[in-house]
């Protein structure tokens, strides 16, 4: 079943209620939002609001009072699938999947994004 989180609307509420206190992390957040926006003639329409969804929401792992691992797409993906959206929409940005392997948090990664319940729960 589809989340509030999936569309734009949604995912830019919560990340505006996340991000805007912590430099230019809002700001950075609010421009490859935009880009989707732009490119999303690129994608299936049915596609379109999910892709602008995970825009607004991929640095959301950043905020402090979600860090968990200190790995800012696992975090974030955690939180996600906290309030019952899918963890795929932040999970695999920016190389996750090398970066998690390095930090030794690849298992932790897999379980975020296949639905099971993470090992750790959040704050």
């Amino acid at each position: 079943m589809p989340s509030a989180l999936d569309t734009p609307q949604g995912a830019s509420a919560l990340a505006e209620s996340l991000l805007p206190r912590l430099g230019n992390r809002w700001p950075h957040t609010q421009a490859v939002a935009a880009r989707a926006q732009e490119a999303v003639a690129a994608v299936a329409e049915a596609d379109r609001d999910l892709l602008v969804a995970a825009a607004w929401l991929h640095d959301i792992g950043y905020a402090p009072e979600l860090r968990d691992t200190g790995f800012h797409p696992l975090d974030g993906a955690r939180y996600l699938e906290a309030l019952g959206a899918s963890a795929r929409l932040v999970a695999h940005h920016s190389g996750a999947v090398c970066e998690a392997e390095q930090r030794g948090l690849s298992a932790e990664l897999v379980v975020s994004t296949s639905g099971r319940t993470p090992r750790s729960s959040m704050r």
